[in-house]
């Protein structure tokens, strides 16, 4: 972690009492499944009461004309944030902790112009070598809950099950010449590497066009800078769809409330419901995975 994201963090913590341990009561659970190839993928499961705006989020609706929380005017006074410039491109963002966190030194990267969700894997890029951190992005219409407004997120990388998970898994069809599918995980995950001096705006895109994807509206991203092999790692998840049947079940006792976002791609399974908490198995966490 970046030693000027640390102070944040430290910083934000001390300015405010009800910053401190948002994560304290949190429940979870962990979970081990053996896919069919034989590779072991892990899950964590957790009850997160915080959560039920994003969880909930109707992000493919029309916007409608709200301030919008995450600009700079509408934000709490108590809200600390530094500034960051990506380069080349000279995007402005100002870095902030999530105040409804999944994990610890949770960030939130948000635009200083208020502009619709797109990534720009340029910019995700550079901010996962300045930070030291994995960083990600949810499409418009797979777990951005606010839409209207480009945004970032990242916490440390130990956080995500996908990373030690795809180390055992072997790669299957090439899409381009640094994008495979990975084998093994039960979902449809492509990894895709870059290194400093690749254009990874122009790597992405041959590889969206590739698999055919006119936008990001549905795309979870999560990257991250690997020291060891010096170069990044992108796990890049199409999906089929936002969210599962269980989301939507009439019966109240098969209703799941889990919207999958990047989080959850990436093996970190998060509810507000603690009825879901408590009935969930890990079976239903498999079908839903799959189903996205």
């Amino acid at each position: 972690m970046h030693p000027d994201i640390a102070i944040l963090v430290k910083n934000q913590e001390n300015v405010s009492a009800e910053w401190r341990d948002k994560l304290h009561g949190v429940e979870q659970r962990h979970y081990t499944y053996s896919s069919p190839l034989g590779n072991i993928i892990h899950y964590t499961l957790q009850c997160n009461t915080e959560r039920v705006r994003s969880t909930m989020a109707k992000t493919n609706a029309t916007p409608t004309p709200v301030k919008c929380r995450i600009c700079a005017e509408n934000r709490p006074k108590v809200q600390l944030f530094i500034e960051w410039t990506a380069q080349p491109s000279g995007n402005e963002f100002d870095i902030l902790i999530n105040p409804f966190p999944i994990f610890p030194a949770h960030l939130t990267v948000v635009s200083k112009s208020h502009r619709p969700q797109h990534i720009d894997a340029q910019d995700i890029q550079d901010f996962a070598f300045y930070s030291k951190m994995a960083v990600f992005f949810n499409g418009a219409d797979c777990g951005a809950s606010i839409p209207g407004h480009m945004h970032y997120q990242a916490a440390p990388v130990e956080c995500f099950n996908i990373v030690e998970d795809a180390q055992k898994c072997s790669l299957g069809e090439n899409l381009t010449d640094c994008a495979s599918y990975i084998q093994g995980l039960e979902r449809n995950v492509i990894l895709m590497t870059t290194s400093l001096s690749d254009n990874a705006s122009d790597k992405f895109n041959a590889l969206m066009q590739r698999i055919h994807r006119a936008d990001d509206r549905m795309i979870n991203v999560l990257v991250y800078w690997n020291e060891s092999q010096k170069k990044f790692l992108w796990f890049i998840f199409p999906r089929q769809k936002f969210r599962p049947d269980s989301f939507f079940a009439e019966n109240e006792e098969e209703r799941l409330l889990i919207s999958p976002a990047t989080a959850e791609m990436c093996g970190v399974i998060v509810t507000p419901d603690i009825n879901t908490f408590n009935r969930i198995t890990i079976d239903d966490i498999h079908t839903i995975i799959a189903q996205s």
